[in-house]
């Protein structure tokens, strides 16, 4: 199915509607590329998305959520590469364990480089997933760069689950893309990698610890 593509008159609105696949993925990355954000399927949620490059777009989505914290995002990487080029250091099995895990809907919190804004890696710290669903990742390679990735609700509220609802309770946004079957209702597992030891900080998909 070719892409839905409208145009309300201004460049800033067109939108990529329909489901993530092959023949969306193009349109959808042009539209991330030119720091628009965009409603995505993941291997878990959907989530607001934009292109870890686009500033505005990062604050465009804190004023969605209506959130003045800046607790930061989760960054979707391609693959184990994209991701590594996020991480300062690899502390102690880490490396090795995620690359037995990933890609998975188990998002790692790691020593972030320098390079990386605040907005995205708070107190030195990044989150980082390569995500379970293939085309996301083919979506993400397309890009070139990683997606940041949070829950499309308002802040302090329950994550949404419909496109349909999330395109009248947000509307005019660059892209509003489905997936194949229902969507998860859970969010990623997070882990902690920064320390001596993992640390779970939050329980979701993915079972931890982690199967040897």
């Amino acid at each position: 199915m070719a892409p839905e593509v409208t145009n309300r008159g201004r460049a800033e609105t067109t939108q990529v509607l329909g489901r993530l696949g092959r023949s969306t993925i193009r349109a959808a990355a042009a539209v991330l590329a030119s720091g628009g954000i965009a409603v995505l399927p993941t291997d878990t949620i959907y989530g607001f998305h934009c292109a870890a490059s686009k500033s505005r777009a990062i604050e465009g989505i804190l004023e969605l959520k209506g959130s003045r914290r800046r607790e930061g995002f989760i960054l979707l990487a391609a693959d184990a590469a994209m991701a590594a080029s996020l991480v300062a250091r690899w502390p102690g099995a880490s490396r090795e364990t995620l690359g037995r895990i990933w890609p998975a809907p188990l998002t790692a919190i790691l020593p972030a480089r320098t390079m990386l804004s605040p907005l995205l890696a708070p107190r030195g710290k990044v989150a980082v997933r390569v995500p379970a669903l293939a085309e996301l990742r083919d979506l993400i390679a397309a890009l070139g760069e990683p997606l940041v990735s949070t829950s499309v609700n308002r802040s302090g509220g329950e994550p949404m689950a419909s496109i349909a609802d999330i395109r009248e309770a947000f509307p005019g946004l660059g892209g509003y893309l489905s997936r194949r079957g229902r969507p998860s209702s859970r969010p990623s597992t997070i882990v902690d990698f920064t320390a001596r030891d993992p640390v779970l900080v939050r329980a979701g998909r993915r079972p931890w610890p982690a199967a040897r």
